[in-house]
């Protein structure tokens, strides 16, 4: 629904002014790019858009099949996060996220055992 439920910076240089206009930029290139490779894929489509890249980044493109997007953004020289981004979801989201009764889903994610574990796998 273009909620964002967690961010995180690792390694970013330069600050944005305003990262709710951030968000909403890339809630709608995400949106378009999705529907752009759908459309201009030759044959049916299984998975869509993985990642795209630009000559200051790469982005990383998992959607989950409820919807949920999980996004990173690096150098463009790393390769694909593709195998990261469902580890992320299957290990640390589900996990910390889903199966935590104190934690609602669909809205932003305050587990610290979420916050600790994802910093953990990232840096690692």
């Amino acid at each position: 629904s273009g909620v964002l439920l967690y961010y995180e910076d690792w390694n970013r240089v330069h600050k944005p002014e305003s990262m709710q206009e951030e968000f909403k930029l890339l809630f709608g290139l995400l949106f378009s790019m999705k529907d752009t490779v759908i459309a201009l894929s030759p044959k049916q489509p299984t998975e869509g858009l993985h990642c795209f890249s630009t000559s200051t980044y790469k982005l990383h493109y998992l959607e989950t099949p409820t919807g949920l997007r999980f996004v990173l953004i690096t150098d463009p020289s790393v390769p694909s996060l593709r195998e990261c981004l469902k580890q992320i979801y299957t290990h640390i989201y589900v996990e910390h996220v889903v199966k935590n009764p104190a934690q609602k889903v669909g809205e932003p994610i305050v587990c610290t055992h979420f916050v600790h574990t994802i910093n953990k796998y990232v840096r690692g």
